[in-house]
């Protein structure tokens, strides 16, 4: 039987997780196909070149962990989601709600999620409008926030990457300090949730894999990953699963990181869900995080290759999203268990993807 090739690209530069899963998937045997052919994957980083926008690429599929960080993929990218190059992630989700945090929680609360309290603050610096057009700006209620969200609290960047511009704000002196050197981004104020565990949770999603992480966050690339496989109850657990299979699926992301604390009420809280290019170094993640993140990718790409899949220009689901958030005949756990239906339609079973579902 001819073995065909499939080309992967990777866009990771010097990252040494990037260069692993280059090496893992040209490693891989020859797979065997729904269309009945055999594909050989030929995994490696993209050149980086002019592109006219006639260009055609050689790659099926494009792993993309750096594009924000590397402006010039973004709308090159974007035309090869057009014409159908499989992306992770798919570009539109990447961009938009990486830049958008609170776009993020907005419609994952609509969908039953919980959110901690949060305010989305217009920026301190606007270059673009003259004096004039403060007339319509009012006055902060910062004494109305404060006692609603109570100390400490939360303040960082809607585009917030890497914890950059993350801060905690234990009076009102801090908290206008940290806004005052906002310059022109938009700020979320954050009620910090209170938990009785010193550590809080980090999923990391890939594909249709969610891996629960006990997790102590710490800025400058500090924070722990801690194996503990027992410290969810299955109850709890299967709660965070759920939670993240309707995240990921209304983000677009089939490569992504989820946070939750537990509040003392025994409530899951999520904090932080717009990561499309998730952590990945070893010397954070240990090496049994580390494997099952790639053995996780490469299974992806593998399930890719084998079953055929299109890309969505953009994500399919998000409207229907939409209409169950907009349902007023739903509480607001019922609209959570119809977007996990929904979510679920994609965490099926690899065999049954190839089954189309109706919308």
């Amino acid at each position: 039987m001819t073995i065909h090739d499939f080309w992967v690209g990777s866009l990771h530069f010097s990252e040494a997780f990037g260069d692993d899963t280059v090496a893992r998937l040209n490693a891989l045997a020859p797979i065997t196909a729904c269309d009945g052919r055999q594909y050989k994957i030929r995994a490696e980083h993209m050149a980086i070149h002019e592109v006219p926008l006639s260009f055609q690429t050689k790659y099926g599929l494009i792993i993309d962990r750096y594009s924000y960080l590397y402006p010039q993929a973004i709308g090159v990218f974007m035309g090869y989601a057009f014409r159908g190059i499989y992306l992770i992630n798919n570009p539109f989700g990447f961009y938009y709600y990486l830049n958008n945090k609170d776009a993020a929680y907005i419609v994952a609360r609509e969908l039953g999620i919980s959110i901690p309290r949060t305010y989305i603050l217009p920026p301190k610096e606007a270059p673009a409008l003259n004096q004039n057009d403060f007339r319509y700006h009012r006055h902060f209620d910062w004494q109305g926030m404060t006692e609603e969200l109570g100390w400490p609290l939360v303040i960082k960047p809607a585009d917030g990457k890497e914890a950059i511009g993350f801060n905690i704000a234990h009076s009102m002196d801090e908290l206008l300090y940290y806004y005052n050197q906002s310059g022109s981004k938009v700020m979320l104020l954050q009620q910090k949730v209170r938990t009785p565990f010193a550590w809080q949770i980090r999923c990391l999603c890939i594909g249709r894999r969610v891996i629960p992480i006990k997790y102590i966050f710490r800025k400058q690339d500090a924070s722990e990953y801690l194996y503990d496989p027992q410290f969810l109850g299955p109850e709890l657990g299967q709660r965070v699963i759920d939670t993240c299979k309707i995240i990921n699926r209304l983000l677009g992301y089939e490569m992504n990181s989820v946070e939750f604390f537990i509040d003392e009420d025994g409530t899951l809280q999520a904090i932080d869900f717009n990561n499309p290019v998730p952590d990945g170094r070893l010397s954070a993640l240990g090496t049994i995080f580390y494997e099952d993140y790639q053995k996780a990718l490469v299974e992806l790409v593998s399930e890719v290759v084998a079953h055929q899949r299109s890309m969505d220009f953009i994500p399919a689901e998000i409207n229907t999203f939409a209409q169950i958030a907009r349902r007023k005949d739903l509480t607001t756990e019922q609209k959570f268990q119809e977007a996990l239906k929904l979510a679920n339609r994609y965490y099926e079973p690899a065999e049954k993807l190839l089954q189309p579902s109706s919308v």
